[in-house]
């Protein structure tokens, strides 16, 4: 009973969950806890366990050893059907001969819902996910986005307490997909439902969820907030997968860095880096370094300003409200800090010309 009790205080937990396909290690002494009400991401490069660890808690995969606690019970025996899990493929898997109210009914009926209870459960999903109007159509006849939505609304039909998403927006366009993703977060936080996608998309996890777990070769990473990840990776391969990070050599021949040991590495990220044009009277100025630049990318409200400096390939965001900057030109760049690795231990390092902490990651 005690054990029972101490798992209740997560919706969602794995203890030491190992899972094989063949000689393939997919999930490796995996530990998850999730709490009720939150909407999670799964996040983490192709091949990297995530989608093992959502099929496990559904009931669409065993694992090898370990435990799977849903609700404060146990459930590595109890089947898929009976865990009150909801799923939505990457694929929507919608049955195109059946119209979206068939769809969307179709687990009330294999519960043997009375019809009109049906109905009524029918016209209050379409409504939630503003598809009132469409029940006669099939999927075929659907937008993506719409299908998608459908999908949704099958999965909550049956009333589950625990949503499991597998890439939910991949097959959509992206100006979709980002209306979706709004749209998916605004739902679940007023179903107040314990939800859990997949994901490879970091801007995706990072907008989305509550709380993200980045799984890593079978491994888990780390788990935390969108923030604690993106101010405070706990490994090194966190620090270079959050974030536009890239690797940087010759860290200490950057202006007022300090290398204290030989067997470290540095990572930069663009915001860590300001770049501005020769004769602009700014922020630490006089501890710039003067560069050329070799490509400009637009981003929308940003400009992506690459230059190489030390021998490294940098960028830094630089706002397109700001004088223009072209390919060729010479530049000035400050340096703000950087990541440095030793070993299995980082640490964000400041620009020694920089007094006091001014900077918000």
């Amino acid at each position: 009973m005690s054990e029972q009790i101490e798992n209740a205080k997560s919706y969602v937990e794995l203890k030491d969950i190992n899972k094989h396909f063949r000689d393939f290690h997919a999930s490796k002494d995996v530990n998850i806890s999730i709490p009720k009400g939150k909407l999670v991401a799964l996040l983490g490069p192709s091949g990297s366990g995530k989608t093992t660890i959502l099929r496990m808690i559904a009931g669409l995969e065993h694992p090898d050893s370990g435990e799977i606690w849903i609700d404060g019970k146990k459930v590595n025996d109890v089947p898929g059907s009976e865990r009150g899990v909801g799923f939505v493929f990457q694929s929507y898997a919608l049955f195109r001969y059946m119209t979206v109210f068939e769809n969307i009914a179709f687990g009330l009926r294999l519960k043997k819902t009375p019809e009109n209870e049906i109905k009524e459960k029918v016209t209050e999903l379409l409504k939630l996910i503003s598809c009132e109007g469409l029940e006669k159509r099939y999927p075929s006849e659907l937008s993506g986005g719409q299908r998608q939505r459908v999908a949704f609304a099958r999965a909550l039909a049956p009333n589950p307490q625990l949503l499991l998403l597998d890439e939910p927006f991949a097959a959509i366009d992206a100006k979709v997909r980002l209306e979706l993703r709004t749209w998916l977060k605004e739902m679940i936080t007023k179903l107040h439902i314990t939800s859990i996608f997949v994901t490879h998309d970091q801007d995706e996890a990072i907008e989305v969820a509550d709380e993200i777990i980045v799984t890593n070769q079978g491994r888990v990473e780390q788990s935390g907030s969108p923030q604690e990840l993106y101010s405070r990776p706990a490994t090194p391969f966190v620090a270079q997968f959050i974030g536009n990070s890239v690797p940087v050599k010759n860290f200490e021949r950057f202006k007022h860095f300090e290398r204290n040991d030989d067997d470290v590495t540095a990572i930069l990220r663009p915001e860590f880096v300001s770049v501005f044009k020769e004769g602009e009277h700014v922020q630490y100025a006089n501890s710039a370094e003067q560069a050329v630049v070799e490509d400009i990318i637009f981003r929308g409200s940003s400009l992506e300003i690459r230059f190489r400096l030390h021998e490294n390939l940098i960028s830094a965001y630089r706002s397109i409200n700001e004088a223009p900057i072209e390919i060729g030109e010479k530049v000035n760049a400050f340096i703000y800090r950087m990541f440095v690795i030793k070993g299995e231990e980082i640490s964000l390092v400041n620009n020694l010309s920089i007094k006091q902490e001014s900077v918000i990651i």
